[in-house]
């Protein structure tokens, strides 16, 4: 790869890393919890609009939109109250849980999660639609909830799951609303175009031959291949300017060959480490990362550390060790808790893993999270990407790799994380 575009690259997802956790809002990966803080902001802030509908000139369908979704946040809070309420009333061996490595599918780039307000609204009538009313009328109403649930409790947890699903997804679609301009950027990223002309057999000959294409087949194509100028941050006009060139002077293969360059690495990016710690390093034999880790004051909390973290990150010929150390030195990596957070680590590289409080560590989604996050400590970066597409007025949502820990809560280590890591990182006798 050109070192140059590797080094902008490389920052520039440095900076976005960074800046994620600066935003207004910070969904994170899809089938991670929002924070009760965030949640609570966000419907707090849904109320305002409504209430100042006529003060702020919302039409009349802007503001059966902000109703909608109000009904939706109302039905997904009622439905996770009583859930808490019935697993309050049990005892520890007979609680039902919403999470587990089962409940959420990963998003591939192939069928991507797409969300605005429309799509949430019909997902929610066709959950109502399908799903036992003796469930569903009770969330939909005010009534008391009853202790013993209505339904079977496989049936109940698959119903609350389910709106608890799109439940989450109005909370993120809302959150993101206010920082649509920084989505839109995001495109950039998107590396479906580099991706699906990769994988199409026979291209050039397909691309030589574009008058005798469909028009199905042009307009992917089309697409497609703009979204590899896009990777490249050249201006829209100037992309399609280079395009209309190409199809009339039958030079979409060179197109392709010219900017297929800039999807290349803007995918191989994706799975790179970016940056890293000095404190962490190699065994002689390259076996064994020792990462030097600050004792947690609970004991249940270093634990729980040794259990995820080391269970998570090793593979054939490879472990990972977390080396606790009592000291006040807080430059060295840590945890920490605090309330109404989402999870996220200070910087990429960084020294600080915050979690959200309100939430037992002992739960799959802390757990899972746990697991990613120390990812961003070794120097990855996430591999999903969420950006709004301004032709299809909607949230795209995709991993790159659903079997991985970096890109989707549904992955886990991978191989290829592990030769990173003996890439970037050196042995403790080493003078390099």
């Amino acid at each position: 790869m050109n070192q140059i575009l590797l080094f902008i690259l490389t920052n520039l997802l440095i900076a976005n890393f960074a800046q994620a956790s600066t935003l207004p809002f910070d969904p994170g990966p899809d089938g991670v919890r929002f924070s009760r803080k965030e949640i609570t902001r966000i419907e707090k802030s849904l109320d305002s609009k409504i209430d100042k509908s006529s003060l702020l000139n919302l039409s009349d369908d802007e503001t059966i939109e902000l109703q909608n979704l109000k009904t939706i946040l109302s039905a997904g809070k009622r439905a996770i109250s009583w859930f808490e309420q019935v697993n309050n009333s049990r005892t520890s061996g007979n609680k039902m849980d919403l999470s587990g490595k089962g409940s959420s599918r990963g998003m591939p780039l192939t069928d991507p999660m797409k969300t605005n307000s429309l799509i949430l609204f019909n997902t929610y009538n066709l959950f109502l639609a399908n799903y036992s009313p003796l469930v569903t009328n009770i969330i939909t109403s005010s009534d008391p909830f009853p202790i013993n649930v209505p339904v079977a409790d496989n049936e109940f947890i698959k119903t609350i799951r389910a709106i608890d699903v799109i439940y989450q997804h109005t909370i993120r679609w809302l959150g993101s609303k206010d920082s649509l301009s920084w989505y839109i950027n995001r495109s950039l990223w998107d590396i479906r175009g580099y991706v699906f002309l990769k994988e199409t057999v026979d291209l050039k000959n397909k691309l030589d031959q574009w008058n005798s294409l469909s028009d199905l087949e042009k307009n992917n194509f089309s697409k497609w291949l703009m979204s590899l100028c896009h990777n490249g941050d050249f201006e829209e006009r100037e992309c399609n300017d280079e395009l209309s060139k190409a199809i009339l002077r039958n030079r979409l293969y060179s197109f392709y060959q010219r900017f297929n360059f800039y999807g290349e690495a803007q995918y191989n990016s994706f799975f790179k480490i970016m940056a890293t710690r000095p404190e962490i390093s190699w065994n002689d034999s390259l076996t064994e990362l020792h990462s030097p880790f600050l004792t947690p004051l609970r004991n249940d909390v270093k634990l729980w550390l040794s259990e995820n973290i080391q269970d998570e990150w090793r593979g054939v010929g490879f472990n990972l060790k977390l080396d606790f150390l009592d000291t006040s030195d807080v430059s060295i990596p840590h945890i920490e808790f605090k309330p109404g957070v989402t999870a996220h680590v200070n910087d990429l590289a960084g020294d600080t893993i915050i979690m959200d409080g309100d939430y037992s560590i002992n739960n799959y989604d802390q757990r899972w999270t746990i697991r990613h996050e120390y990812g961003h400590i070794l120097g990855f970066i996430d591999c999903y990407l969420e950006f709004y597409d301004v032709n299809e007025k909607a949230m795209i949502y995709y991993e790159v790799d659903t079997d991985n820990l970096m890109c989707s809560r549904h992955g886990s280590l991978k191989p290829e994380h592990i030769e990173m890591l003996r890439e970037n990182y050196k042995n403790k006798n080493s003078n390099k």
